[in-house]
């Protein structure tokens, strides 16, 4: 599909916004691609290669071709070879996109004209870096091209004079036998040698030329007359170099026609454009290595996030396992003084049966047991231990959710209760936000498992989770909805009452490092690494926002397994 608006889009400034044309089999891939762009291009989208082509031979054609290479009508590389068959399309940029790629497919594509490979899943950061790389890239082989035809035009300005030149016999023009004698030679040929030709007729041309000039011509020449083939050599004199041409001249006897012209500015403008082609090819090259510095750190700032939510939750954690070891310490304590209190009177019995235990005696004791509360102690032992008991069971159901959260243990795909994985995570941020919101949960009694990552789905309903506590500044409400729909997807909601999103900042949310929260607060990456992991799952996601009244995020996932292979290869 094309959007309604075709043809090159301005940016309110004015400027020329550059057109991505999007191909791909899957409308799936093409919406999530597409809102990557949005607001960075001019988004065109093409489900198969034939409407593709279509597409990129219509002018103006778009500036760059993002292209899957599996499809099933016409697959990547015969479309590709296509647009490089035709001369309307044969510049345009196509960088490869694929879920699977190895060194023979990729140096198949590069063979073919590809500009680059990018595997999926696409990370929105890498994506724009990658084609803004690119489009500088044949900018900047626009302006070279511009610059050839300069300089070009100037060696054919230049040439067309000398043609001039020779109609005039304004160059040195001579006709010698293989021996050097002059045979003929034109009057400004003549001139360098402070002579005319007629006097210079039957002079030999070797001995007249300085040795650093004579001694290759005279070579040349006698290759040209022993092989009967036209050659052509730049030798210097003084401080100016010629470009000197020989022609054998059918016949006899043998001789040949030397050409000689000036041709220092042109060498000069060619070693002038050698520079600027080896300045650009290294700036090219700082360019690659500022590009794979640029995904390094955007590897970086991905671990750094989740070591961040890492450290949110032992906090938590800490917090949350601070007062059941307290309240069992004190418990311990007071046991321990009952015990004391116990074994006193164990001990005054002891002291007195060595006695006949006259009654007086019995009384002392009965009186001790009485001051030290001997029945109360036998009563109470017991619940004490067990509300210790009690505690000990809270630490262990804490860190039962911390486990059930981050899946210890568990790496890869597998079969989850998405209810189960919302309640683990709600125990784990219940402290950021048991102060100021009230959670509702609507869960469908019939929702399936769903085929998962379910220690990365945790940290998605973790960052959502977390973003709507934020986004409520006294007290709200946050609403958990799940659902399943007959095509196979389930549907989790997250809404709160919050401040709402503006809309100038709904089409930047998924965007890295982009926030609206105060420094300190937020990084701008949740919600990409949210974006990514969702996509990473085949899912998709939407937002809802209304200013002052809250927002709501709905997570869609497919029920049915998906392709382990291809996912795990793609990271």
């Amino acid at each position: 599909m094309v959007p309604a608006s075709e043809g090159e889009q301005t940016s309110g400034a004015g400027a020329v916004v550059p057109t991505i044309l999007v191909v791909d089999d899957s409308r799936i891939n093409l919406k999530g691609v597409s809102r990557m762009l949005e607001g960075h291009f001019h988004v065109l989208t093409a489900e198969s290669g034939p409407l593709a082509l279509q597409i990129a031979a219509q002018t103006p054609p778009p500036d760059l071709i993002l292209l899957d290479v599996m499809m099933p009508e016409m697959d990547g590389y015969e479309v590709i070879q296509r647009l490089r068959s035709r001369a309307a399309t044969r510049d345009i940029p196509v960088i490869f996109v694929t879920a699977r790629v190895n060194d023979e497919d990729e140096q198949h594509g590069l063979s073919l004209g590809a500009a680059d490979y990018i595997t999926k899943p696409l990370r929105p950061a890498i994506l724009l870096a990658r084609i803004r790389n690119h489009l500088k890239f044949k900018q900047a082989q626009d302006v070279l091209r511009d610059h050839n035809a300069i300089l070009e035009s100037r060696v054919l300005e230049r040439t067309a004079t000398l043609s001039a030149v020779l109609d005039s016999a304004d160059q040195l023009i001579a006709m010698i036998t293989p021996e050097g004698v002059i045979m003929a030679i034109n009057r400004i040929g003549a001139e360098p040698f402070h002579s005319t030709p007629a006097r210079l007729y039957g002079q030999n041309l070797f001995d007249l030329l300085p040795p650093e000039f004579g001694i290759p011509v005279s070579d040349q020449i006698a290759e040209v007359a022993s092989t009967g083939r036209t050659s052509e050599i730049d030798a210097a004199r003084k401080d100016r170099t010629f470009h000197v041409t020989v022609y054998p001249v059918p016949g006899n006897p043998p001789r040949v026609v030397v050409y000689a012209s000036d041709v220092t500015d042109r060498v000069a403008a060619e070693v002038e454009l050698r520079r600027e082609r080896e300045q650009l090819a290294t700036s090219l090259a700082h360019q690659r290595e500022l590009n794979r510095k640029l995904e390094d750190a955007q590897n970086k700032l991905l671990q750094s996030e989740k070591m961040a939510s890492l450290g949110q939750l032992a906090a938590g954690v800490a917090h949350e396992l601070n007062n059941p070891i307290g309240f069992v310490h004190s418990n311990v304590s007071t046991l321990e003084g009952y015990l004391g209190s116990i074994f006193e009177i164990i001990r005054a019995y002891d002291e007195k049966v060595t006695a006949a235990l006259a009654p007086t005696d019995v009384a002392d004791l009965l009186a001790l047991k009485k001051e030290k509360d001997f029945d109360f102690l036998q009563e109470d032992i017991f619940p004490l231990l067990s509300e210790s008991k009690d505690g000990l069971f809270r630490v262990q159901a804490i860190v039962q959710n911390l486990k059930d959260f981050s899946r210890v243990g568990e790496t890869g795909w597998g079969w989850a209760d998405l209810h189960a994985c919302i309640d683990s995570t709600l125990n784990i941020v219940a402290n950021e936000l048991k102060y100021k919101c009230t959670v509702v949960k609507h869960y469908d009694p019939t929702l399936p498992q769903v085929h998962c990552i379910a220690s990365q789905l945790n940290q998605v309903f973790m960052n959502l989770l977390v973003n709507a506590g934020h986004a409520i500044e006294e007290k709200g409400e946050i609403t958990i909805t799940t659902r399943h729909s007959p095509d196979g997807t389930v549907h989790i909601s997250i809404a709160d009452t919050g401040v709402g999103i503006p809309d100038e900042n709904l089409e930047h949310l998924f965007e890295p490092f982009f926030t609206t929260k105060p420094i300190g607060k937020g990084s701008g990456l949740g919600l990409s690494i949210t974006y990514g992991i969702v996509g990473k799952h085949r899912g998709t996601i939407d937002v809802a926002s209304v200013v002052g009244k809250g927002t709501t995020f709905t997570v869609n996932l497919p029920i049915d397994k998906v392709d382990e292979a291809t996912l795990t290869a793609n990271g």
